[in-house]
C-alpha cells in the first residue's frame, strides 16, 4: 500500500471514532419510539380482536332476536343480551359496557360497546381503548316456497277448530307477504287432506279458470260405472248419516261428476314425488247400483258451498276434501279463498297429504311451479298440521275399501316417516304443528316431532289459542334473515 492510500484509511477511522458518540445519542433517543410503536401496536392488535369477537357474538344475537316471533323491542333486547352473554362472557379480553337495541319495521339495529385495558398506551394516558360494533339484520323474505298442509278431518268439527285453522293459515300467509320485499318472492301452496286430497281440475289438465294446464294425471276407472251420488242432510256440522227410506231407488245415470280426489298408488310408489298418473277416487257404495256409465264425459266439478247444513255424500266423492290443492302461488287472495273454503270431514291419512305437500313443491309433475332444489335463491319448506291418529277406517279412502288393501296406522306411520325423511334429503325445511292432542297421544306428537328438520321446528298447540301463535311462530321465523350491515 502506499503513503497516499494509507493517509486516506487513517483519516476514515478517526472519523468512524469522532462519530460515535453521535450515532450512540441517536440511537438511545429512538428506543422510546421503538418501544412505544410496538406497545402502541400490541394495544391496538388487541383492539382488534376485541372487535372482531364483539361483531361475531353481535351478529350472532342480532340473528337469534330477528328470527324470534316477538315483535317486543324489550323482548329482543333481552335476547340479543342473553346471546351476548352466551357468546361473549365476562373474562374474555375486552369488557362490555353497553348495548342498544331499536326494532324499525322489518329492520333490526343492534350496537354494542366494549372497552380494552392498555398495557402500554395507559404510559401516555390512554388507559382504555373503546370499540364499537353494529349489527343491522333485515327481517324479510326473499325466494320462499312453501305449502300448508292442513288436517281437513271431520274431527276438527270439534269446537270449530276448523275455523281456528282458517284463522292461523290466513295470518301465517299475511305474515310471510307483509316481510316480502316483492310479493313475487313468496310462493305458497295449501294441500288439505283428509281421507285423500284433491286435485281439482289440474288432474283434468286445466287451472281453477278453465285455462289449459298440462298433461292430465288422472285416468279415469276403466271397468266399473258409476251413478250420481246419493244425498241426505243433517242439521248437524259433523258425521255421517244413513238415509232410512226402504223405497229409495237407484238409477243409471250419467250425472255422476268426480270432485277431485285420487286413489293412491302402491307401497312405495304413495311415499315417492312422481308424475302420476292417478285414478279417480271413486267409492262403490252399493256394488253396482251405484255407477257411472262407462261412456260418461268425466270432469271436474266443485263441491258447492256448505250452508247451515251439511251435506253427506254417499257415492264416489265420500270423504273428498271440498278444497282442491292450490299450486304454488303468488296470488294472496286466492289462497285466503281456499283457506276460507276448507270444510272438515273423513280420516287422517297424513302420510298421503304430507307426499302431496312435497309434490306440490317439486319442480317435477304433476305440479310444476316449485323452483329446481338446488336454485341457491329459493328455500323451500313445509307446514304439516294434524289433530289426530293416522287412521286406516273401514270407510272408503284413497286407499279404497277394506276388502282391497293390507295397510293399517303402523303402516301409515312408517311410510309418513319415509316420506318426510326423503323430503329433508332434498333440502326441505319441516315444521310440524299438532293440535288439540291430550297426554294419551304422546306417540303422535313423537312421531311429528321426529318428522320435523329439528325437535325445536315441532309444535305442539293443545288450544285454538296456541294453534294461532304456533302457525305466527313458524312464519316470522320462516323468514329468510340476513346481515345487511
Amino acid at each position: 500500500m502506499n503513503k497516499k492510500s494509507k493517509n486516506k484509511t487513517n483519516e476514515f477511522h478517526r472519523f468512524l471514532l469522532s462519530c460515535s458518540g453521535v450515532v450512540a445519542i441517536a440511537f438511545g433517543m429512538t428506543i422510546p419510539v421503538v418501544v412505544t410503536s410496538v406497545g402502541v401496536t400490541v394495544d391496538m392488535a388487541q383492539a382488534y380482536l376485541v372487535k372482531t369477537r364483539l361483531s361475531a357474538a353481535l351478529d350472532a344475537a342480532a340473528l337469534a332476536a330477528a328470527a324470534s316471533a316477538s315483535d317486543d323491542e324489550e323482548a329482543i333486547e333481552q335476547t340479543v343480551r342473553d346471546f351476548l352473554e352466551a357468546n361473549y362472557p365476562e373474562g374474555r379480553i375486552g369488557t362490555k359496557t353497553d348495548v342498544n337495541v331499536s326494532l324499525d319495521g322489518s329492520e333490526l339495529t343492534v350496537i354494542a360497546n366494549a372497552k380494552l385495558e392498555t398495557s402500554f398506551m395507559k404510559i401516555f394516558g390512554f388507559e382504555y381503548v373503546s370499540v364499537d360494533s353494529e349489527t343491522v339484520v333485515q327481517r324479510e323474505v326473499r325466494g320462499l316456497e312453501v305449502v300448508l298442509v292442513l288436517d281437513n278431518t271431520g274431527s276438527m268439527t270439534t269446537n270449530n277448530n276448523i275455523q281456528s285453522l282458517k284463522v292461523a293459515s290466513e295470518n301465517f300467509i299475511s305474515i310471510l307477504f307483509d316481510r316480502a320485499g316483492d310479493p313475487d318472492d313468496i310462493r305458497i301452496g295449501v294441500v288439505p287432506y283428509s281421507s285423500s286430497v284433491n286435485v281439482g281440475p289440474y288432474g283434468l289438465g286445466i287451472d281453477f279458470d278453465g285455462e289449459d294446464y298440462g298433461d292430465t294425471f288422472v285416468i279415469p276407472p276403466q271397468d266399473d260405472v258409476y251413478a250420481g251420488y246419493v244425498s241426505g242432510q243433517s242439521p248437524y256440522s259433523s258425521g255421517q248419516y244413513g238415509i232410512d227410506e226402504d223405497d229409495l231407488e237407484y238409477d243409471r245415470s250419467r250425472k255422476g261428476q268426480w270432485h277431485g280426489c285420487v286413489l293412491a298408488e302402491d307401497y312405495p310408489l304413495d311415499t315417492e314425488d312422481h308424475s302420476g298418473p292417478w285414478e279417480m277416487y271413486r267409492y262403490d257404495h252399493n256394488g253396482s247400483t251405484n255407477n257411472w256409465y262407462t261412456n260418461n264425459v268425466y270432469r271436474y266439478s266443485p263441491f258447492t258451498t256448505y250452508g247451515d247444513y251439511y251435506n253427506h255424500y254417499y257415492g264416489p266423492n265420500l270423504h273428498c276434501p271440498r278444497q282442491p290443492i292450490v299450486p304454488l302461488t303468488s296470488d294472496q287472495d286466492s289462497l285466503n279463498v281456499a283457506i276460507n273454503n276448507m270444510g272438515a270431514d273423513g280420516f287422517t291419512l297424513g302420510n298421503y297429504g304430507l307426499v302431496w305437500g312435497w309434490r306440490v313443491l317439486s319442480p317435477e309433475a304433476p305440479y310444476t311451479e316449485g323452483a329446481d332444489y338446488d336454485d341457491k335463491g329459493w328455500d323451500k319448506a313445509v307446514l304439516m298440521m294434524t289433530d289426530g291418529v293416522h287412521t286406516m277406517n273401514h270407510a272408503y279412502t284413497a286407499y279404497g275399501n277394506t276388502n282391497e288393501h293390507n295397510i293399517d296406522a303402523d303402516d301409515l306411520d312408517d311410510r309418513f316417516l319415509e316420506v318426510c325423511n326423503a323430503m329433508k334429503e332434498e333440502g326441505i325445511v319441516i315444521y310440524t304443528v299438532t293440535f288439540y292432542l291430550d297426554d294419551s297421544n304422546s306417540d303422535v306428537k313423537q312421531l311429528y316431532e321426529d318428522c320435523a328438520s329439528t325437535p325445536a321446528q315441532h309444535y305442539d298447540a293443545p288450544s285454538q289459542e296456541d294453534l294461532v301463535e304456533a302457525f305466527e311462530k313458524i312464519s316470522r321465523e320462516l323468514s329468510n334473515l340476513y346481515i345487511k350491515k
